[in-house]
């Protein structure tokens, strides 16, 4: 009898070691993994990059047309002081001979025939005897028009040619060239709407009675403004000279974008170095409120940015110390804790809670059903797991 209830003994014990097993190991199935070392950090930084990759993008996108735009106007205003510098070397004599050769071409040219410079580029006059005269620098230039009202000063280039409109301004090949005569009509052209450039945009805030400057050698040719139409491409009336009338003509396409129509912009010969219409539009603090807004709207994208980064620090965080999913090493940020430490909700390797820590419940496990499923006050030594009757015994 004694030795049937030691072998019974023995077996009990067996199981019972069986069972702790089991449940150290089922607890150590609930212990998180820890990831990679820094994966979450380097994920979350390349997730950062990336916003600010898009944000420069956006910015750059944003930001082209006004840098084109400004590093046009100073090509262009290069090929100005260029122009003046020459002029400047000039002897008295050959600036005479120069303006001399404009005023005869003027008085030859007669009535001139006239087509729209935005669709036909061939001239109707001798190449050669044009683009002789007033060639100052070599390369096309013979004057600067000179708009103060609304900051344009442009170079203006002999013919309408594609290459030469996005340098500057054309000067209608079969028209007058601006000079004092008292009769001629002279026609500049501009673009208005083209990408990374400022031509004649903003020649719809000219008003009648405004001033503007056509400078030829150092003829400071003034005109005032005495007529603003918008006409059809084809209808060249209003740009035929008339007896004992000095007039130049501004010209550009209309409406923005659309250019199915012709803006045009007549000034009358008024004399010399009459000073232009000084600007009457938004002051120069509005292009500092434009950039304080631009700056603001940075600031608020790297707060947004920054917050999103710190979110997504402690969505991750939560994630790894609480087996929610991948993550990086436990406790390293936060201010979460770690495995082990004092608050801690991880279960150690043997299964017990950290010092200080509670047990997290957790799933019911085979381990745990079997500790369910054992009498309230265990086995004792007559009914072991093997003893007739016992739940073991009956095949659980």
């Amino acid at each position: 009898m004694s030795e049937h209830s030691g072998k019974g003994r023995a077996g009990a014990s067996k199981d019972q070691s069986r069972l702790r097993s089991s449940r150290a190991q089922g607890a150590r199935r609930e212990v998180v993994k820890p990831g990679r070392p820094g994966h979450a950090g380097r994920s979350i930084k390349w997730r950062s990059m990336v916003d600010l990759l898009i944000f420069l993008i956006g910015l750059g996108i944003f930001m082209y047309p006004l840098v084109a735009a400004y590093v046009n106007y100073q090509s262009a205003s290069s090929a100005i002081d260029n122009y003046d510098s020459i002029v400047e070397r000039l002897t008295p004599a050959e600036k005479a001979e120069m303006w001399a050769q404009a005023k005869r071409y003027d008085e030859e040219l007669g009535k001139p025939t006239l087509r729209d410079p935005f669709k036909y580029h061939k001239l109707k006059y001798p190449v050669n005897l044009y683009n002789r005269t007033l060639n100052v620098d070599g390369k096309g230039m013979m004057a600067y028009v000179e708009i103060p009202k609304i900051s344009v000063k442009l170079p203006v280039y002999h013919g309408t040619s594609d290459d030469v409109l996005l340098k500057g301004t054309g000067h209608i090949a079969t028209t007058h060239i601006p000079t004092d005569n008292k009769t001629l009509h002279g026609v500049i052209t501009g673009h208005t709407g083209a990408v990374g450039h400022i031509f004649f945009d903003n020649l719809t805030q000219m008003k009648k009675g405004d001033v503007f400057q056509v400078r030829v050698l150092d003829h400071h040719l003034s005109y005032k403004i005495d007529q603003i139409r918008v006409i059809m491409p084809n209808d060249v009336h209003n740009l035929q000279p008339v007896e004992g009338r000095n007039y130049v003509t501004l010209l550009t396409c209309t409406p923005y974008g659309i250019n199915s129509h012709r803006l045009i912009v007549r000034g009358r010969y008024i004399g010399d170095n009459i000073p232009g219409t000084p600007p009457q539009g938004a002051p120069k603090w509005v292009l500092w409120i434009f950039l304080l807004a631009l700056l603001i709207t940075a600031l608020l994208m790297h707060l947004v940015t920054r917050k999103r980064r710190q979110c997504r620090i402690a969505i991750a965080l939560i994630h790894r110390n609480y087996g929610l999913g991948p993550g990086g090493d436990p406790g390293l940020a936060g201010g979460l804790p770690g495995p082990g430490s004092p608050g801690s909700a991880f279960i150690g390797p043997a299964g017990v809670a950290p010092a200080g820590g509670q047990m997290p419940r957790a799933p019911a496990g085979p381990a745990s059903l079997a500790r369910s499923s054992l009498p309230a006050g265990g086995w004792d030594d007559a009914s072991g797991p093997g003893a007739p009757g016992s739940r073991m015994d009956q095949g659980f």
